[in-house]
């Protein structure tokens, strides 16, 4: 049974749309090669995928976690990352998605989408890039999601899309 607060089909569908755009304007400003994001190890997650520790009522849209084991499809257990590589967690948070969603009639749920997913692989790309620490001392860690939002919001305006430059403007903090 879907929960209220979750992405019904047609929402996963305008997630699964939203995806290769998000990784195309992100790969774009960061010159990524093609495969990059094919061959980071990481996931998007919606409420259904979300362990409970992972679902958050502070209105974030979304948070990015690294963990070091993966739960494959099916498996019901923890399994080592191949090559102890790390692995992101890409957690959206369905019903803060939802709720801006509904809040803002000016702002399609597709570019809203396509905004968080820009913000999060902006965070994984510097994560990966060793450009920012993935545990960096909390003094730093506002002034980093202030740069992470400014790049995510230089990379919408770019796009050249109304609805994604109107999306970047309304998550801005």
């Amino acid at each position: 049974m879907r929960h209220p607060d979750a992405f019904d089909p047609r929402e996963l569908r305008l997630l699964a749309e939203a995806v290769p755009l998000a990784q195309e304007l992100t790969g774009e400003r960061f010159a990524l090669a093609d495969d990059w994001f094919r061959r980071t190890a990481h996931r998007i997650l919606s409420r259904r995928d979300l362990r409970d520790a992972e679902l958050l009522t502070d209105g974030r849209l979304a948070e990015i976690r690294r963990v070091f084991r993966v739960e494959p499809e099916g498996a019901g257990r923890l399994l080592r990352c191949e090559r102890l590589c790390p692995h992101y967690r890409i957690c959206l948070q369905d019903h803060n998605i939802l709720h801006l969603a509904r809040r803002r009639e000016d702002v399609e749920l597709s570019d809203v989408l396509v905004s968080v997913l820009t913000h999060e692989y902006v965070h994984l790309v510097r994560f990966c890039r060793l450009e920012h620490p993935y545990h960096a001392p909390e003094e730093h860690r506002s002034a980093e999601e202030a740069r992470v939002g400014e790049l995510s919001r230089e990379i919408l305006r770019r796009s050249g899309h109304p609805g994604l430059r109107r999306a970047a403007e309304t998550l801005s903090p």
